[in-house]
């Protein structure tokens, strides 16, 4: 399996997922920018649950501090968004709900790396809770690394994001 990527477009999608409408001022270079970085960046990783969260964290805080969209609250909104995305789009079942996720991606102070590890703990949490496995952190690994699936096409994503947009609210 390799490694699969957002691009501008689906960022747009996502923010018009989450917001209903995409404003003419709009960056769109720094989009395309911002996801060429990334892929840049990452190219030749293995595809591994921590490299999939490592990227899904990078979107976010790239998208959040970068000045691709003039209100900063909705950039950090469609950053949470096409992080959790990138999330779902390799069968990590992840939503919007975290409140405080969205809180560290708003962060000026947060790490790609550091905003990585606490969503994958409240990834393996959701799955202690769902399978009443508690404080049996290498079983939930287990389970959380062999959900990992292909990627999903673009066309799916689209989907995805919409569903994720209806969690946010």
């Amino acid at each position: 399996m390799e490694l699969s990527f957002l691009n501008a477009s689906d960022i747009v999608k996502a923010h018009l997922a989450l917001h209903g409408k995409v404003e003419p001022t709009v960056n769109t270079s720094a989009l395309i920018k911002i996801t060429i970085v990334i892929g840049r960046k990452y190219d030749g990783f293995d595809v591994s649950l921590e490299t999939i969260f490592q990227i899904a964290a990078e979107y976010g805080i790239q998208l959040a501090h970068n000045n691709w969209h003039p209100n900063p609250d909705k950039a950090a909104e469609t950053a949470y968004l096409t992080c959790v995305l990138h999330l779902n789009r390799y069968g990590i079942d992840m939503d919007c709900s975290h409140r405080d996720l969205l809180l560290m991606i708003r962060d000026s102070w947060t790490q790609p790396n550091k905003l990585a590890v606490h969503m994958l703990k409240k990834y393996l949490n959701s799955i202690a809770a769902k399978y009443n496995q508690h404080c049996r952190t290498n079983l939930n690994f287990q389970v959380a690394d062999s959900s990992v699936r292909e990627p999903m096409h673009c066309h799916e994503l689209a989907n995805v994001a919409s569903r994720l947009a209806e969690s946010f609210k």
